[in-house]
């Protein structure tokens, strides 16, 4: 085997085989995780070999250890973890449960996988209901010719065969163009991007197999309703002109039903209790299958409601006469509501990708209960007779001395053995504060929004006793409730658990994140939960001897973050007697680090619009395809009403007028589909944060409904600009026909 490339490629001799490390749940694509890990696909050679084949002198990575079966493993990593951090080199535990969720966390490849599928699926969908208005469209128009057909030569079954070819013919020209500009659009990939496909790219067999499924399979779905509607075209149908839909009532069944299907997703994501051994992803699927069930049996409604309600603001901004735009779009229901739902593909996703984006984003964004910052003292902490000078210092409005430990908890109360999440952990984040400082009064430094217990009376509790305050998830993953306790264990004396009593539960949403860059997780990188303790327990109990952080707000007119860091320095270095930085230090040097509470937010969410952004064009590409449903039910209508339009123009209408009825026909479309996609969306955006929670490793935090208006409303003026350009070249194209050119056709003609 060749190992290397260029002048350091060696030519190896394999001596021997062993089994592949088994980490069960993943695929071999975690060979090529970029961590710091052991690898799972590696070649063992000798050290000399080793450092012949890089070019570097060998340094030890990783250090192996056994331990006996009857070893304590929790107590062992606790006493060795402070030992490890103080090193010159810092070094940490790495257990197999950690590696395999850094490789969860760090599976590109099997999200980029997930990418593509879904990109299959919604391009299949947005395919079907284009093809489907296109042959239904064209079915309704050809009425007459079909009854012509059936009378004097075809059969229904024949006539049907018709149709479906025409699908498939479609299908035919969508796969060649498809492949001809996806091989395109790969080749501009790899000279674009030459580091990410070294050995260059290729399009395998059976892509082309799925994009074959995919086309024939869609064409064939799409053409089965429109060639039952033409089987069903009688000989005599040529005689008189199909019956119009305008004016036809609301089926109140027809809404009932709607409703029914469109509560089964909320039901099975919000309404019932699930545990971990419930069908999710059949939940989902059933889920998004009834809601789509639900706005299809509905969008005739809609439909009726738009035209009533939407038509005469229309009518009045684009200077129509409102009986000319009246019953515009409820005239032809299969035409409108196939040309929507086709558009609904795009936006109805992008909007849903955004609402659970947001909703999701609503537990890990810092509330209004994070004070507005952060100090932390490194690494050993301040007095804290110090620490209380802070208050003083110009600009601070309020400040409280903080100590911060991450120990485990004795049992596994969250399960997290079964199935880790963000909130299922081995270990909570207790600082201990000052309670009725933190806590209590009109204008707390700390006011969180109470669930459960009452707030004066925890206060009270946690002054006198091992009281904690915790945030509510934790009550649910734990099965707990105020008023039971748990143990946890001191890093530095693991054999002495101490026992916390919950005073209360709070909401804290984006706790994760006022403790991740602050460095407030100071054992592990994951944590149950941030419990809150009265300060002189917390320092008793894990052996602090002073202030490892301060918590404060300040006056943004007076002061700034910089000032309190140098503030903050000058403090630090004044108790300790020695120099002291801002930022890190090497050799365990102290030194001081702010964190804003508006640094985190931005932060936060500045990384997760810009993955929501990543999710969304997609949808957006799919939108901007999709727009052709609506050229193609505007050319439908154009040439179902040009014997009409004439009678229109021959009574003196100008041709501008009939322009501005066909765009104003697009623009009600495209309203009829912001309609149905934005409920479409909320709701499977929010029923998909739901669903989540249980199946996400970044589930289970409490969440609220996040309707992002920003995004959104720009997805729906996108909407209404297509449908606008889409109907511009129809409304040009009937506006310069001449009157006897659109005479001369007849209404009965073929």
């Amino acid at each position: 085997v060749v190992v290397g490339s260029g002048e350091k490629a060696r030519t190896l001799t394999i001596v021997g085989l062993v089994a592949t490390p088994v980490v069960e749940g993943w695929s071999a694509t975690v060979a090529g995780s970029q961590l710091l890990t052991p690898a799972v696909g590696g070649v063992f050679v000798p050290v000399a070999l080793a450092e012949e084949l890089t070019g570097r002198t060998a340094e030890v990575s990783f250090i192996g250890v056994s331990l006996r079966p009857d070893a304590d493993l929790t107590r062992f990593r606790y006493q060795w973890s402070p030992r490890l951090a103080a090193l010159s080199t810092p070094a940490q535990f790495q257990e197999a449960h950690d590696i395999e969720e850094a490789l969860d966390e760090s599976a590109s490849a099997d999200n980029v996988r997930m990418q593509a599928r879904m990109a299959t699926l919604v391009s299949m969908l947005a395919a079907l209901f284009i093809i489907f208005s296109t042959l239904n469209m064209g079915v309704g128009e050809r009425v007459r010719q079909l009854a012509i057909l059936r009378a004097v030569a075809l059969t229904r079954a024949q006539v049907g065969v018709i149709v479906i070819i025409e699908g498939l013919l479609l299908g035919t020209i969508g796969f060649i163009a498809g492949c001809v500009v996806g091989k395109l659009l790969m080749g501009l990939a790899v000279r674009s991007t030459p580091d990410l496909f070294e050995d260059g790219a290729v399009v395998g067999r059976n892509s082309i197999l799925l994009a074959a499924v995919c086309s024939y399979g869609g064409a064939l779905l799409a053409s089965l309703w429109p060639a039952i509607r033409a089987m069903r075209v009688r000989p005599v149908d040529a005689m008189v002109p199909p019956p119009s839909a305008a004016g036809r009532d609301v089926s109140w069944m027809t809404v009932i039903a709607g409703l029914v299907l469109v509560a089964v997703y909320p039901l099975l994501a919000h309404g019932l209790d699930h545990n971990d051994n419930r069908p999710f992803v059949a939940f989902m699927l059933v889920g998004l299958a009834s809601l789509a069930g639900g706005f299809l049996l509905l969008a005739p409604t809609i439909v009726q409601a738009v035209d009533r309600f939407a038509s005469p603001v229309v009518a009045r901004l684009l200077g129509v006469p409102r009986e000319l735009l009246a019953s515009r779009i409820s005239g032809h229901l299969g035409r409108t509501v196939s040309t929507a739902f086709s558009m609904t593909v795009g936006l109805g996703l992008y909007t849903g990708i955004q609402v659970w984006g947001h909703t999701m984003l609503s537990g890990f964004l810092p509330g209004q209960w994070a004070p507005d910052a952060l100090v932390g003292f490194r690494p050993r902490g301040i007095s804290f007779e110090d620490a209380a000078k802070f208050s003083s210092i110009p600009g601070v409005v309020k400040s409280l001395p903080a100590i911060v430990e991450q120990p485990r908890l004795k049992e596994d109360l969250t399960c997290s053995a079964d199935r880790a999440t963000v909130v299922r952990q081995d270990n909570v984040v207790i600082v201990g504060i000052d309670p009725s400082g933190a806590f209590g009064g009109n204008d707390p430094l700390i006011p969180f929004e109470w669930v459960d217990g009452d707030r004066d009376k925890a206060i009270r509790e946690m002054a006198e006793s091992r009281a904690c305050i915790v945030p509510d998830h934790f009550l649910r993953e734990a099965r707990l409730k105020v008023g039971d306790s748990f143990e946890l264990v001191p890093p530095e004396n693991p054999e002495a658990p101490v026992r916390y009593t919950i005073a209360g539960a709070v909401r804290m949403p984006g706790w994760h994140w006022q403790t991740k860059p602050t460095g407030m997780r100071t054992r592990t990188h994951r944590s149950a939960a941030l419990v809150f303790a009265n300060l002189s327990q917390v320092a008793s109990d894990f052996r602090f001897q002073g202030a490892s952080h301060v918590w404060l707000d300040y006056d943004e007119s007076r002061t700034n973050a910089d000032t309190l860091a140098a503030a903050a320095k000058d403090l630090y270095a004044t108790s300790l007697g020695r120099g002291v930085v801002i930022g890190e230090a090497p050799n365990s040097d102290p030194y001081v680090q702010i964190h804003t509470i508006a640094d985190i937010r931005a932060l936060v969410h500045g990384h997760a619009t810009a993955w929501l952004w990543v999710l969304s064009r997609l949808p957006l590409v799919v939108l901007a395809i999709t727009a052709v449903g609506v050229l193609n039910a505007l050319l439908a209508s154009v040439r179902a009403g040009r014997w009409e339009t004439g009678i229109l123009r021959a009574v003196g209408i100008p041709r501008g007028t009939i322009v501005r009825l066909v765009i104003a026909e697009g623009i009600l479309i495209g309203v009829v589909a912001c309609v149905v996609s934005l409920a479409f969306g909320v709701m499977a955006g929010w029923c998909g944060a739901g669903i989540s929670r249980h199946v996400s490793f970044f589930g289970g935090m409490t969440q609220s409904l996040v309707i992002p208006w920003g995004p959104v409303l720009a997805g729906l003026g996108a909407v209404l600009v297509l449908s606008s350009l889409a109907a511009a070249w129809p409304a040009f194209c009937l506006g310069r026909a001449k009157p006897l050119d659109l005479l001369q056709q007849g209404r009965g003609s073929f």
